[in-house]
């Protein structure tokens, strides 16, 4: 409830390559206060096997998780977060939608989105022809368990709903070890979903990484919470509700 969608008549861009006129394009924003942020988003054309919903590395590309949703609200109201740093998204799946919007409407000074999915990234990389960016922004596959040792530090991580998967859980941690600066900040958001969470903060403090787990960190976001719990629809806050997730190393 904090994302809005308009489908586009077309591709929006006068150079449309074979690449983009495969997808169906949309209008997506959030407001905040007065303030529209907006970013025209690909979807492929494509239907989903049951292997693609259930398979490993592969969620990213079925539609916008609830955790990149309410992490990209995040990063739209804290934009002062991400002033002149360089910008990390790991596991962005098929939009990188919080990356984006921090390539887009901050002063980041370079943003690098990825995933571990190259028909992910084939997505991400023609919604960046479609878009204008001012800062150095670029899309890459990235496997957690591959880090790059000739890569910069980042000085912000950003990672929506990717600690669901236990065997790919210290993987994902080692990334953050390898990739987040010695000062930097690294923001996971993700459900509690059972003991994933908790599992993923122990397991990051034995790598010697700090973590701060915040329930309430937008009023907007926690009275959308509190109204669902109220209500009678099927809305479950163990797995469904995105808990804010603050990792920096000792």
């Amino acid at each position: 409830m904090l994302l809005e969608t308009r489908e586009l008549p077309g591709p929006p861009t006068n150079h449309v390559t074979d690449q983009i006129s495969k997808r169906t394009w949309f209008e997506y924003s959030i407001t905040i206060e007065q303030r529209v942020f907006k970013l025209n988003i690909g979807h492929r054309n494509r239907t989903f096997s049951a292997e693609d919903l259930m398979g490993f590395n592969n969620t990213g590309n079925v539609c916008i998780w609830p955790s990149e949703e309410t992490l990209s609200y995040y990063v739209c109201l804290n934009l002062h977060v991400f002033a002149n740093k360089s910008v990390l998204e790991l596991g962005g799946g098929m939009s990188c939608l919080a990356g984006l919007l921090v390539a887009k409407n901050s002063a980041a000074r370079d943003v690098l989105v990825t995933d571990g999915n190259k028909t992910s990234m084939e997505n991400v990389e023609a919604i960046l022809q479609c878009n204008s960016f001012p800062c150095n922004t670029d899309c890459a596959v990235l496997k957690w368990g591959e880090p790059d040792r000739s890569c910069n530090k980042f000085d912000v991580i950003i990672s929506a709903d990717c600690l669901f998967f236990d065997d790919a859980r210290l993987d994902f941690i080692n990334c953050l070890c390898h990739y987040l600066a010695p000062k930097g900040l690294a923001l996971v958001m993700a459900p509690q979903r059972g003991s994933t969470l908790d599992n993923f903060i122990l397991q990051s403090q034995a790598r010697g990484l700090i973590c701060k787990k915040i329930m309430n960190y937008s009023e907007v976001v926690w009275e959308k919470r509190l109204s669902l719990l109220d209500s009678n629809c099927d809305y479950n806050d163990n797995i469904h509700y995105p808990i804010l997730i603050e990792v920096t190393k000792t």
